[in-house]
C-alpha cells in the first residue's frame, strides 16, 4: 500500500482495488489519485468530523465521470454535505458499517464526531479524528478528568483488533501531555505503523515527543514521510 501526508490529518492510502482519503481539507492529493487508472478503483472519502480542519465540502469534486465514490462521514456533517449527488453515508459513533467491500467501525471522539476503524483487502486501519486525550493545562481538573475516563473507555474498545495502520493525534500544543494519548493507545492497542497528525506546521514538535523514555520502546513504528510505501509482502504477513 502507499500512504501520503496531505496535511494536518489529511491522508491518503492506495491498495489494489480502492482508495482511502481520511479528513482531507487542504493541501494537494497525491498523483495516484488523479491518474487515470485511478478511476477503476473505488474510493473511500472518510470525514471524522465538521470542523474547517477536517471537512471541506470541496471533497464532493472528487466524483467525475466512471468514478465510483463512497462518502463515509460523521453525522455533524449531515447540515454541511450539500451534494445531492453524492453517495453518502453519515455514521454515528458506536455502529458498524459494511460498504461496497469495505467494513467500518466507528468510536465516540472526545471531540466531536467519531474515530474509524476500517478493515479493507485484508487490511486494518484506525484513524483516530479528534479522539485524543485532550488534556488541556489551565483547564479545570473536571475537564481533563474527563478527557482520561472517555479517551481510555473508547481506546479499550479497540483491544485485540490488529491494526496494521494507525493515525493518531501528537499535538504539540498540549506540551508534555502531548504524547499521553499516543502512548496509552500503543500500551493498550498498538500499531505496526503509527503515521502523527494534528500537529499543524509544527513537525519538530510532534517529533520531539519521540525522545520521551516512555515512547522510546515504540518509535520504530512512528513515520513522518510524507509519501510511504509498504510492501505487500510486509503488510501482508
Amino acid at each position: 500500500m502507499k500512504i501520503t501526508h496531505i496535511y494536518h490529518s489529511g491522508f491518503a492510502v492506495e491498495l489494489t482495488h480502492c482508495i482511502l482519503i481520511f479528513d482531507w481539507y487542504k493541501g494537494v492529493l497525491p498523483e495516484f489519485t488523479k491518474a487515470d487508472t485511478s478511476r477503476e478503483k473505488t474510493y473511500f472519502v472518510f470525514a471524522s468530523h465538521a470542523h474547517g480542519d477536517h471537512f471541506n465540502p470541496s471533497i464532493f469534486k472528487l466524483m467525475q465521470p466512471g468514478r465510483t465514490v463512497h462518502y463515509i462521514l460523521s453525522n455533524d456533517i449531515h447540515a454541511k454535505a450539500t451534494d445531492p449527488a453524492a453517495d453518502i453515508c453519515f455514521v454515528m459513533p458506536h455502529k458498524s458499517y459494511d460498504i461496497d467491500g469495505i467494513h467500518v467501525e466507528t468510536l465516540f471522539s472526545t471531540d466531536l464526531g467519531v474515530a474509524f476503524y476500517i478493515e479493507a483487502e485484508g487490511h486494518t486501519f484506525y484513524h483516530a479524528g479528534d479522539l485524543n486525550l485532550w488534556y488541556w493545562n489551565g483547564e479545570p481538573d473536571q475537564d481533563n478528568l474527563w478527557q482520561i475516563e472517555h479517551y481510555h473507555k473508547e481506546i479499550d474498545l479497540l483491544q485485540g483488533k490488529k491494526i496494521e495502520v494507525a493515525f493518531l493525534p501528537l499535538d504539540s500544543r498540549l506540551e508534555e501531555h502531548g504524547a499521553d494519548g499516543v502512548l496509552y493507545f500503543m500500551e493498550h492497542v498498538g500499531a505496526e505503523y503509527v503515521f502523527p497528525m494534528h500537529y499543524w506546521d509544527d513537525l519538530d514538535g510532534s517529533r520531539a515527543y519521540l525522545s520521551q523514555a516512555e515512547l522510546r520502546p515504540y518509535r520504530d513504528a512512528f513515520h513522518f514521510e510524507d509519501c510511504f510505501l509498504i510492501p505487500d509482502s510486509v503488510s501482508k504477513r
